[in-house]
């Protein structure tokens, strides 16, 4: 009778239950702080990428050489953006320019310059040099006036390699970002 009882106080005993209760849990816990980094991650080159376009755009829109601007977006992004990892990143400056002898509205403008840094394999979205540009590539400058110029920043970034976790497997690994200024009055 006496060892019926003292393996009912076994099995009824509480003791280690929390133990086994964080060992079951931990694997999981683990992973959610893995997710909330890369979610972090992802969030930082976002906004990386987006301060690099309106800032290139800034800069080149202020009579900033373009290579000189990209230059300096480019130092401004590390460590998103390096030299040792070219094959992840391109940033692509477009010069926009009315074209001539063409009257409007709606006006119509061509891309008069274009300069590639990076060596991830997306061309430009607007268009290559030379190509027409309208409404569907550029929404909004439409209702721009005639003569304007446009300067434009466009940053692709394949986020692939730094991917720690699951989820990044589940979302598309080509961040893009683009941003439009017109040529600030009095710069050449």
């Amino acid at each position: 009778m006496n060892a019926a009882v003292s393996l009912k106080k076994i099995i009824q005993s509480k003791k280690g239950q929390s133990l086994i209760e964080l060992t079951l849990m931990f694997p999981l816990m683990l992973l959610m702080v893995y997710g909330v980094v890369e979610v972090g991650q992802i969030i930082s080159t976002y906004l990386t990428l987006t301060h690099t376009t309106r800032e290139g755009a800034n800069l080149a829109s202020r009579g900033t050489p373009p290579n000189t601007a990209l230059d300096a977006i480019i130092l401004a992004a590390d460590p998103t953006i390096r030299n040792d990892n070219l094959s992840q990143w391109r940033i692509i400056y477009s010069e926009i320019i009315q074209k001539e002898g063409i009257p409007g509205p709606p006006y119509t403008y061509e891309i008069s310059a274009q300069i590639p840094r990076g060596n991830f394999a997306h061309s430009s979205k607007i268009g290559a040099l030379g190509a027409e540009v309208t409404t569907d590539n550029l929404p909004g400058i439409g209702s721009v006036g005639p003569g304007q110029t446009f300067m434009v920043i466009e940053v692709f970034y394949d986020y692939g390699p730094n991917v720690i976790t699951f989820i990044g497997n589940n979302i598309d690994k080509t961040f893009y970002d683009r941003t439009i200024f017109t040529k600030v009055d009095g710069q050449a």
